[in-house]
């Protein structure tokens, strides 16, 4: 196999990464909150029954759920568009070390793997799997589907979707009009699981930042990087 140049340079990966963790880190923050909004909820419809509490403290409880769920769901789509960014360039860069035919998926899946029905299980962790693996320093001797799968990936990719079973458990509970004291309850159990995904997810966005400025390909007067092209 030869060697040839191309046009797309070994892009930089750390702000965005930055960029991702502190939504990421910020939406966890903000689940800790849903539930202490959703818990205060639960109190002063209880404490109103109960005959202990006013329309006054009902219509608090409403606006500190109404200024808390809004924030939140700007700052999840924004952490989600940000680390999905993040993971595409980072998918670029690894382009620069493997083939894009080792990969389980092509590009344009970094994207379409989280939107699309069913397949969203599971290409999103087999996309970052890939990725992982192509800076895996220790492995670079081996075809890339050969290299061994990183256990913190697995470990994220099952406590996010845990999550977000979470959020859509609490969120089904809401639309059947469920005791608020048990909606209370699942919005906990959703903040706890949202905190463990996100330190993982910061963790792994670190590392993999890490791990690309240790094996990036050297570039010279800031032009392309040579790279390997099958057939060349």
């Amino acid at each position: 196999m030869g060697e040839t140049v191309i046009t797309e340079p070994f892009r930089p990966v750390r702000g965005l990464g930055v960029a991702a963790s502190v939504l990421i880190g910020l939406d966890a923050v903000l689940a800790v909150a849903d539930a202490f909004s959703s818990q205060h909820s639960a109190n002063a419809v209880r404490e109103y029954t109960d005959g202990n509490g006013t329309m006054a403290d009902l219509r608090t409880a409403d606006a500190i759920s109404l200024l808390v769920n809004g924030p939140r769901l700007a700052v999840s789509v924004a952490a989600g568009v940000v680390f999905v960014v993040w993971l595409y360039r980072s998918r670029q860069n690894a382009e620069r070390l493997t083939y894009d035919v080792d990969h389980r998926h092509k590009r344009g899946w970094v994207i379409g793997g989280w939107i699309v029905p069913v397949i969203s299980l599971w290409y999103p962790a087999q996309i970052v799997q890939d990725v992982w693996r192509s800076f895996d320093a220790t492995q670079q001797d081996r075809p890339l589907q050969a290299r061994d799968k990183n256990g913190l990936v697995v470990a994220w990719w099952l406590v996010f979707l845990a999550s977000s079973w979470g959020d859509r458990a609490v969120t089904q509970l809401v639309l059947r009009d469920s005791d608020l004291e048990t909606v209370a309850a699942w919005t906990w159990v959703s903040a706890f699981v949202t905190i463990g995904a996100a330190v993982l997810a910061i963790v792994l966005v670190r590392r993999l930042i890490d791990a690309q400025h240790v094996i990036q390909p050297p570039v010279q007067d800031g032009g392309p990087v040579p790279v390997h092209v099958p057939g060349a």
